[in-house]
């Protein structure tokens, strides 16, 4: 073998494992995929540092969806996060009780939740679930799909006697709503502008009631025809998408918008304890369309 090809393979092998040395592992975020050496693969976190850096950082493994190694085998994850649009899908928010979970979302604001039984007989389970559902109802209405509970406080039922009367069970929940889901303004703004909306219900959610309420909004005009509109004013602020100089009787003069698709819109108006979600729908929406064409004897 000649000189000249003994030098060609040599530098050829060092190329290759350096490469190999140099290749990096990536961890698939909702956002997007980040280069990285993954340095260990914990129960629920997943500790990392970034090329030529010696900071560790962590991040809870419901947030990443798969890890490309650098030697070329992957390990997916299947995250409990699950889409959440307004009140209909407050079962599908995710209650968590570890703060890695909720590092870097985004904050929906503070909640509140309390139950109580009506008797001394309640049942403290039946109480405490009804306080839970009351919480993922507050968190689904702000636009929020992941609840970190802060606190907790249960009693049970208590009974009176002579001269002290009793006390049924209760629960309250206090925490943060969070959300893995961040609305795009430029596509939230395509959808809304230029369009006409119905309002077709109407959630409210106090506090201090058993459970929210939902009731139909839709409103005919003199020729029985569903009431529509277009918004006026579409503004992007810090903290999302807010809507103004709709045909809706509320409190504030903008509603922020919470979820929005080429179908249905959903505001969302809080006032001290009270959260309203207004439902709206495109003239697209089939629904719509079938009411929009019916006729009325």
């Amino acid at each position: 073998m000649n000189k000249p090809l003994i030098l060609f393979l040599v530098s050829l092998t060092i190329s290759t494992f350096s490469f190999a040395q140099s290749k990096n592992d990536v961890i698939h975020l909702a956002e997007g995929p980040k280069e990285v050496q993954v340095i260990e693969v914990g129960f629920n976190t997943i500790k990392y540092s970034f090329p030529n850096e010696k900071t560790v950082y962590s991040i809870s493994k419901h947030h990443v969806n798969k890890i490309e190694f650098a030697s070329g085998r992957e390990e997916v994850f299947e995250s409990p996060f699950q889409p959440v649009h307004g009140l209909d899908d407050f079962e599908k928010v995710y209650i968590s009780y570890n703060p890695d979970d909720v590092v870097g979302l985004e904050s929906k604001g503070e909640l509140f939740s309390k139950a109580t039984g009506v008797t001394t007989l309640s049942s403290i389970n039946n109480v405490k679930n009804r306080a839970l559902d009351k919480l993922k109802a507050e968190a689904s209405m702000l636009g929020a799909n992941v609840v970190f509970i802060g606190d907790v406080y249960q009693r049970g039922n208590t009974y009176g006697g002579e001269n002290q009367a009793g006390n049924s069970t209760q629960t309250t929940f206090s925490g943060t709503a969070y959300s893995t889901i961040k609305l795009n303004p430029a596509q939230v703004k395509s959808l809304l502008s230029g369009k006409s909306f119905h309002h077709y219900q109407t959630h409210k959610l106090n506090r201090n009631s058993w459970s929210p309420d939902r009731a139909i909004a839709t409103a005919y005009d003199s020729d029985r025809r569903p009431v529509m509109f277009e918004f006026d004013k579409i503004t992007e602020k810090q903290d999302g998408i807010y809507v103004s100089g709709y045909s809706i009787p509320t409190k504030m003069k903008e509603l922020k918008v919470i979820s929005a698709d080429e179908n249905m819109v959903i505001l969302m108006e809080r006032n001290d304890k009270i959260i309203t979600n207004y439902i709206l729908i495109s003239e697209d929406n089939n629904y719509f369309k079938n009411i929009q064409n019916r006729v009325v004897l």
